[in-house]
């Protein structure tokens, strides 16, 4: 009924690290995550925007941009990107995207999208 009132969904937001990115970040779910390949090494995304992506690295440094190979596991599809690191600390590398392809961004905003609404329904069932 519509007076009754709404149930509070409470949705963890990772904002611990300030890395710029403006944009809202998600963590993929553990059991299907993110795999970024970079030079041969692939390491899992602990969250991702539209703008950005975070994973664990000491190897680089502030300021090396890379091309990275994206595996989303909403789609199970491959793409490329191209990567700016713009903070290394305690070996969390945090990097923006440079000039992606729109293709690549409408990608990354639907994954985001799905996992957000997924998260909301597991609220809801909580």
């Amino acid at each position: 009924m519509f007076w009754k009132k709404k149930k509070k969904i409470d949705i963890d937001i990772d904002a611990k690290f300030n890395d710029g990115r403006g944009a809202y970040r998600i963590a993929p779910d553990k059991s299907r995550p993110i795999i970024l390949a970079i030079s041969g090494i692939s390491y899992q995304a602990l969250n991702v925007s539209g703008t950005g992506v975070c994973f664990r690295s000491k190897d680089l440094l502030v300021g090396t941009q890379c091309t990275a190979m994206v595996r989303l596991p909403s789609e199970d599809i491959v793409f490329q990107v191209k990567l700016e690191v713009v903070a290394n600390q305690n070996g969390l590398c945090r990097c923006s995207f440079v000039n992606i392809h729109e293709e690549a961004e409408n990608l990354l905003h639907s994954y985001i999208l799905d996992l957000q609404k997924e998260k909301i329904r597991q609220n809801l069932s909580n």
